[in-house]
């Protein structure tokens, strides 16, 4: 009851400071109000299927990543994902890049963050996206769309043909994987499990393993779908699997599998952090947090 009486009073208070210049949208702070996760699903698929498969080659089995998540942009406050991506770009060598998801904060901002990510889906990109359940408000999907192109792929890393890693992007913006995306991810780390590479990684938003209930209906997989997922992930071999949505870092081994959550990206987060990984014969990662500017 003292919930309910919250999100009443917070829903007021939102109205309230709502105006014709607000980036606020009522029904989408309690649901996506959008296509579907099925719908996503094939939108995203009709564009893998124009766009082709992606290999990276590295000319090297010793590689980079950079990862963040959770951004949160505004027109008017992104200095962490500047950061961000100024270090990505100075930095030498092979490399790639992930965001996990909540690259915007509400509408009207995704220009923006493609002014700065500046990623077309193609096949020269290095840096990778994923939708958050942000991306997807307000009716956003289209222009997530416009942007990023898909939220459903994968692409592997590759030594003048030698395999390396596969890396596989699921859409749970809505906090679930939905039938058909199921079906696919069963199809595939059925066929590239076989394939010889030396890890797998699936890189999505909502992350596992529950914290608190702070992302309200978004807040984590129903128990069938983190049991199916978790399920297929140890079958099949998965060695990370790496979320943000939580705002908050945790690591957890399940099955041989394991979940990583990292810090936000969100200028005013307390805490805030990246995540580097030296991908060679050894995953190794560590965090880097964002400077402190006044």
């Amino acid at each position: 009851m003292k919930k309910t009486i919250y999100y009443i009073a917070m829903a007021l208070v939102l109205a309230a400071c709502a105006n014709e210049e607000s980036t606020l949208d009522m029904k989408g702070m309690f649901s996506p109000n959008g296509e579907t996760v099925n719908a996503r699903f094939e939108q995203s698929m009709a564009y893998n299927e124009f766009a082709g498969e992606i290999h990276m080659n590295m000319g090297t089995d010793d590689y980079t990543v950079y990862v963040c998540t959770d951004s949160h942009i505004t027109r008017k406050t992104h200095r962490n994902l500047d950061y961000f991506m100024a270090q990505y770009s100075a930095a030498e060598g092979p490399k790639l890049a992930l965001h996990l998801g909540d690259i915007i904060d509400a509408q009207k901002n995704f220009p923006c963050a493609d002014s700065i990510l500046h990623t077309g889906r193609t096949k020269a990109d290095t840096i990778f996206t994923t939708p958050g359940n942000h991306d997807i408000y307000f009716k956003q999907w289209p222009i997530y769309r416009e942007f990023f192109k898909t939220g459903i792929y994968w692409f592997d890393t590759q030594n003048n043909g030698k395999k390396l890693d596969l890396y596989i992007c699921l859409d749970t913006a809505e906090g679930t994987p939905g039938t058909k995306q199921f079906q696919w991810l069963r199809e595939l780390l059925a066929k590239k499990s076989t394939e010889g590479y030396r890890r797998i990684i699936v890189f999505t938003h909502t992350h596992f393993w529950k914290l608190d209930a702070s992302q309200g209906h978004t807040s984590n997989y129903s128990l069938e779908d983190t049991y199916e997922l978790a399920g297929l992930f140890a079958q099949y071999g998965v060695d990370y699997v790496w979320t943000g949505h939580q705002h908050a870092r945790q690591s957890v081994i399940y099955k041989g599998v394991n979940y990583l959550v990292l810090d936000a990206t969100k200028d005013e987060e307390k805490g805030q952090a990246y995540m580097i990984v030296n991908m060679g014969e050894s995953a190794i990662y560590r965090y880097i947090n964002y400077p402190t500017l006044d």
